[in-house]
């Protein structure tokens, strides 16, 4: 079982519900898609290896007071597959069972969605805990407080400045552009008076720089709470952690499996997490 096979059966177990009826659920429609960013992000979620770095293509939609935030290959699939699954559905009857076939480069690394200024005044975080479910949770708008800098430079064409903040236990550096007023960026970031074109922390363990900028056509922003539970970040953060951790110590004794089978999938998961050991916010109290 290789490690993009693994990813792809881990996306599905988080969350992809495997029947028909759900994909014919309708999502909140809350303003169309003014703007869509798309970002690259550079991460180095292992510790143990920060030699290796990973990469995520990411995506912003900016509305009407309202923006929402995702890995692009898990919008992409998402959306392909509830047009698949609709179809599927009108053949096969609503609660029977699909089969689909998933290209190798129809896997997100990331599953999580950021939705703000929704509700006003908020940042709403979707995640997954591993098997155990959907999860959201809130925080204020915007999360952080930044520090302007006298920095400038271009990127892209565009003149921009630098603004510096601490968030979730990283120093972030934020390069962001006056001349495209909007203040929003990738992932949780916000508040500056420009789009943030590139923002890392001062270790480079994640980095993300903007490859393009559009007015897309026929692009919505959709609200998905369906089958979440609310929580706290605090106890996100604790539930997703613990997970982990039993994740790790139920695998510690097939590090090396008795029959030799590297495709056990305990033995597997066992190294998935030992290798995810070093999240984006490292302040998880």
């Amino acid at each position: 079982m290789s490690r993009r096979f693994l990813l792809l059966w881990i996306s599905f177990a988080l969350a992809l519900p495997m029947r028909a009826q759900w994909w014919n659920e309708d999502y909140d429609t809350l303003c169309p898609a003014r703007l869509m960013v798309m970002y690259e992000l550079t991460f180095r979620e292992d510790s143990n290896h920060l030699d290796r770095a990973n990469t995520e293509k990411m995506m912003l939609l900016i509305g009407d007071g309202v923006s929402f935030f995702q890995s692009y290959t898990a919008y992409r699939v998402s959306k392909n597959f509830r047009q698949m699954m609709q179809n599927a559905a009108m053949v096969s009857g609503q609660g029977e069972p699909i089969r689909i076939n998933v290209a190798s480069d129809d896997i997100a690394h990331f599953q999580y969605k950021v939705y703000k200024n929704h509700p006003s005044g908020k940042v709403i975080m979707r995640d997954h805990v591993f098997m155990a479910g959907s999860f959201l949770y809130e925080e204020d708008y915007p999360c952080m407080t930044w520090e302007y800098t006298e920095d400038t430079a271009t990127i892209a064409g565009y003149f921009i400045q630098k603004a510096v903040c601490n968030y979730g236990g990283r120093i972030w550096e934020a390069w962001f552009a006056p001349e495209l007023p909007f203040n929003d960026g990738p992932y949780k970031f916000c508040g500056l008076p420009g789009l943030i074109v590139k923002v890392a922390d001062t270790q480079d363990h994640y980095r993300f720089e903007m490859l393009s900028v559009e007015i897309p056509e026929e692009t919505f922003i959709f609200w998905d709470d369906r089958d979440a539970v609310k929580t706290t970040k605090k106890a996100f953060f604790k539930m997703y952690d613990d997970n982990m951790a039993n994740i790790i110590e139920n695998g510690t004794e097939r590090i090396t499996p008795a029959d030799g089978n590297t495709n056990d999938l305990q033995y597997r998961l066992y190294y998935y997490a030992k290798t995810k050991n070093n999240p984006i916010e490292l302040d998880r109290k």
